[in-house]
């Protein structure tokens, strides 16, 4: 099994360039045991990580799950990045769930991206996915969407990745999910250069683009050529990137 965790950066329609990202792997608990511990060493056991956030004690324990993400074994990440609203229409024949075009584009996004993760390439078969929780009509209709998309996977749940236990500490698909969030904002931001931010959000943020970039060598150019492929390799690890153009 293959369990993947699920989010998006910016929105479709709203923003002119946009993402949605997968954070996945085959033995999900282990990683879930070690971003527990290195949150709990640098102080960050019960805020929430993530990109957008002004919070500026979370750098050094988002540089340090960076660094973890790039040099773990079975621990993967994939992203499709998109132009506006460009979405695949032979999903959509019969509008089946009734979803106007920002939907549109979401879902088949998520649908496209989970398509191209192949389980036998990591010697599986199927595939579970964990997707953080939205309340707009894309969201909600997921489970059934890519299911019927997709037949390698099992389940899709919609989980909420700020929520607790009664301890007040996150739990492993939580702090997954939230790392899904860090790295798909992280590595859209690089490509989105319509992005604006404010003044006190830009060196946080050019903290954590610089210590990706650092690793994955000509990502910021390749993104800003708006390629539709770039794929980095590491001794253990691999991001894949998808750059889709609208039409």
């Amino acid at each position: 099994m293959i369990y993947l965790y699920g989010d998006e950066s910016n929105t479709p329609g709203a923003d002119l360039i946009w993402g949605i990202g997968f954070l996945f792997s085959t033995n999900p608990s282990k990683h879930m045991a070690n971003v527990r511990k290195i949150r709990k060493e640098c102080g960050y056991e019960n805020r929430e990580l993530k990109f957008s956030s002004t919070d500026y004690s979370q750098i050094l324990v988002a540089m340090r799950l960076v660094d973890y993400f790039l040099s773990a074994d079975d621990l993967y990440f994939k992203i499709i990045i998109k132009n506006n609203l460009y979405f695949n229409p032979n999903y959509f024949k019969e509008n089946y769930y009734q979803l106007d075009k920002k939907d549109m584009a979401y879902v088949s996004a998520y649908a496209e991206l989970c398509k191209s993760i192949n389980p036998t390439k990591y010697e599986q078969h199927k595939k579970l996915l964990n997707l953080d929780h939205k309340p707009f009509k894309g969201n909600m209709i997921l489970r059934p969407f890519l299911k019927k998309k997709d037949s390698s996977v099992v389940e899709v749940y919609r989980k909420d990745s700020a929520k607790k236990n009664k301890k007040g500490q996150f739990d492993g698909i939580s702090q997954m999910l939230q790392l899904t969030d860090f790295l798909t904002g992280t590595i859209l931001s690089i490509a989105d250069t319509k992005r604006k931010e404010k003044t006190d959000e830009k060196h946080a943020k050019n903290i954590y683009r610089k210590t990706i970039l650092s690793k994955c060598v000509l990502m910021k150019e390749a993104l800003l050529r708006r390629e539709n492929y770039y794929y980095p390799s590491f001794r253990n690890q691999k991001i894949n990137i998808f750059y889709w153009k609208k039409k």
